[in-house]
This record gives C-alpha cells, sequence and structure tokens, in this order.
C-alpha cells in the first residue's frame, strides 16, 4: 500500500531537494496542475520559535519585493496547519558550488556568470535589500545562467548609513571583514562575497579559508590571481580590499568592468569614423627664424664695412700720440657703364691685397685734402681681384 502524498496549502509536495540552517525545500506541485513549482518549509526545530518564523515571514517580504531574472522569484507565502511555507519558481539546474566541484571555470564563462550574478544583487540593492549569504551554494545555474536563491538571512539596509547587527550571521569565508567583526548590513558586504565568488570561479578555491574559527581576511591581503587577465584580476583585488571605501562603490560597477574586455571599453556606437584633415601649417612662422638670422648677418656686415669706410665718428689714439688730423672721404663713384663686372685680362695684375683688407666690398680710397683747398674728386680705381660695389 503506498503511502499518500503530503500536502501543505495547495501543493503536493515531493522529494527533498535541499536544506538549510533553518529550512527545507521540497519539489512540489499544485493540485489542479500547473508549473512545477520549489516550497520551502520551516525545519522542524525551529517551526515553533516566533523569531524563526519572524525571519522566514520576512525573507519572504523580501524575496518577493525583487523581479528580476536573475534572482529567483517568489510566487506565495501562506501556512497551515503544518506551519508556514514560501512558494518559489523551481530552477532545474545545479548549483555553482555543484559546478565547481568539478573544477575552475575559464575566464570569459567567469566574467559572464559573475556579472549576471551582480545584476542580480544590483537588483536587490534597489530594494534596499543586502543579500549576506551570497556564496556558489545559493547560486542555481538554469540553461548555464546563475539565479540568486536564498534570502534566509538578508536584511533591509536604508540609504547610505549601514545597519548593524550584534549577530555574526554568515558563510565565514564568504563574509566581509566588516561583516565579521562588526555585523554591518551594507551592500559592500555583497560586493566582497562576490569578489570571493569572482576568486573561486577561477581557481576552484576560496580566497581565505577560515582555520579553527579564525577568518584570514581579518588581516591578510587577499591572494593575487595568476593565469588570467590583468583586468579580470584587478576586479577581484579591488572587491576584496579590506576597506569598505576601496572596493567598487557597487556593484553595477563590478558588473560593468567585468563585461568590459581588458583593452577595449563598450561605448555606444556613434556612427562612422569621421576623417579630420591635418590643420595647415604656418609656413611664416617657420621662416621668421631664418628671416631674422640673415638680417642679422646682413646688418653685421653693413656695419663692418660700415666702419672700414670710414663712417666711425670715434678714433681710438694710442698712448704717446697726437691724435690724427680729420681727413675728408671721396664719396664712391659709380662704375662706368662700358665696365665689365670683372676686371678685364689686359690689367696689369698687382700683388694680393693686405691680409687686413677684405677681398670683397674694400672700401674705396681716402684722400686728404689740403688745407684751403676744395675737394677733389678722383675716380675709383680698381684693384687686383675687387669688384666695384
Amino acid at each position: 500500500m503506498s503511502t499518500p502524498a503530503r500536502t501543505i496549502g495547495n501543493y503536493v509536495l515531493g522529494p527533498l531537494i535541499g536544506r538549510g540552517g533553518t529550512g527545507e525545500v521540497y519539489a512540489a506541485e499544485p493540485r489542479g496542475g500547473g508549473p512545477a513549482v520549489a516550497i520551502k518549509l520551516l525545519r522542524s526545530h525551529v517551526a515553533g520559535d516566533p523569531a524563526a518564523i519572524a525571519a522566514f515571514r520576512a525573507e519572504a517580504e523580501r524575496t518577493r519585493a525583487i523581479s528580476h531574472p536573475n534572482v529567483v522569484r517568489v510566487i506565495d507565502f501562506d501556512s497551515d496547519r503544518d506551519g508556514f511555507y514560501l512558494v518559489m519558481d523551481r530552477l532545474d539546474g545545479e548549483t555553482l558550488a555543484a559546478r565547481l566541484s568539478r573544477g575552475p571555470l575559464p575566464e570569459p564563462t567567469a566574467r559572464r556568470l559573475g556579472a549576471a550574478i551582480a545584476d542580480g544583487l544590483a537588483a536587490a540593492h534597489e530594494r534596499g535589500i543586502v543579500h549576506r549569504d551570497l556564496k556558489p551554494g545559493n547560486v542555481v545555474l538554469v540553461n548555464d545562467e546563475p539565479c540568486i536563491v536564498d534570502f534566509g538571512i538578508a536584511r533591509y539596509f536604508a540609504g547610505d548609513a549601514p545597519a548593524t547587527t550584534t549577530s555574526r550571521i554568515g558563510t565565514p569565508a564568504y563574509m566581509a571583514p566588516e561583516q565579521l567583526t562588526g555585523g554591518v548590513i551594507a551592500p559592500c558586504v555583497d560586493v566582497w562575497a562576490l569578489g570571493a565568488v569572482l576568486y573561486e570561479l577561477v581557481t576552484g578555491a576560496v580566497p581565505f579559508e577560515a582555520v579553527d574559527g579564525a577568518c584570514p581576511q581579518l588581516f591578510e591581503v587577499a591572494p593575487r590571481l595568476r593565469d588570467v587577465s590583468a583586468g579580470y584580476a584587478a576586479v577581484v583585488a579591488a572587491c576584496l580590499e579590506r576597506e569598505p571605501g576601496k572596493r567598487p562603490p557597487s556593484v553595477d560597477e563590478v558588473a560593468r568592468r567585468l563585461r568590459e574586455v581588458d583593452g577595449e571599453r563598450i561605448t555606444e556606437d556613434v556612427g562612422p569614423v569621421v576623417r579630420v584633415p591635418p590643420a595647415p601649417v604656418r609656413r611664416s612662422r617657420r621662416r621668421l627664424p631664418i628671416i631674422v638670422a640673415a638680417a642679422g648677418v646682413l646688418a653685421a656686415a653693413g656695419l663692418f664695412a660700415w666702419r672700414l669706410g670710414g663712417g666711425s665718428s670715434s678714433t681710438i689714439t694710442p698712448p704717446g700720440r697726437p691724435a690724427p688730423a680729420p681727413t675728408a672721404v671721396a664719396p664712391p663713384q659709380p662704375p662706368p657703364a662700358s665696365l665689365p663686372e670683372a676686371p678685364p685680362a689686359s690689367l696689369p695684375q698687382a700683388p694680393p691685397a693686405p691680409p687686413a683688407v677684405p677681398p670683397r666690398h674694400a672700401p674705396t680710397t681716402k684722400r686728404a685734402a689740403a688745407p684751403g683747398t676744395r675737394r677733389a674728386h678722383a675716380p675709383a680705381t680698381p684693384r687686383a681681384g675687387e669688384t666695384l660695389d
């Protein structure tokens, strides 16, 4: 004779599919037919505890407030003679913990799963809810997509001021330092737990293993990841910072960084690339130093020629000698129209000019006029190797 199926409310319970500290989860089906569901019941040893019942009711209210594909959906919450029960969507899949028991995941898969988990946490945070117990055992893979379950110890937070509790509830390997020491209830503790999960996804091990009740995350730095990209390692290290203020400000930021492949940024497509021609070069500025230098050379040459030609009005007299008498300078005469630019070959070749006189642009001959006589204008005679200017 078969044992009659156990029923609760309007549901027929099936096999046990999960068990936690205070609750048990069964597969179930509606009596009148319909999609399969999962029902969570309080375990017998706490079924009559008013505090456990209040926490169970609060879990139902919190979870029903969240609507996101990466968070399990609560359909109903009620009670009958067997106690309170919570009806959820039945998730056909394995937990992330079961998947990791077969080995770590490649980085692209870890990025995709981690970003989706972060999306689910963000939906909870928008409702003012902190999960407080995120770990691979509370994530179910449905068609290779993660879904967060078990909001049994989740709590509300108000604004930017974190709430606190005197009890330390959670899984030590995934609890943030401030959650362990001060009972902080704030989104930063979920950011830290997400970092621990991201570490485990690519290594198959937790970053901090509690031994004999000691929690290394309180005094040790998170180990650095190897054999992953620098971007992924940086995200994990940031999430596992001991000080909450050094972590990413939100799980949304973690999701964004996980979806951002190293060296590439996800940006909006604004159309084809616009080629901008280079600005014209102002040549006048480039030539300005050359022009200034040439002008300086010409000015120096002109000054030198002017001084040799007697243009200087000051005369230096060596000590012990009388000052020379003023001399009259004969102005240069224009060359004849038939005079060639170079001296003809028939002109007698004179010895070279003294070294003190430059070979070109030599001054014209100076002649002293006798006192009381008029100035005589003698035509300038070219010297050998000179050209009249």
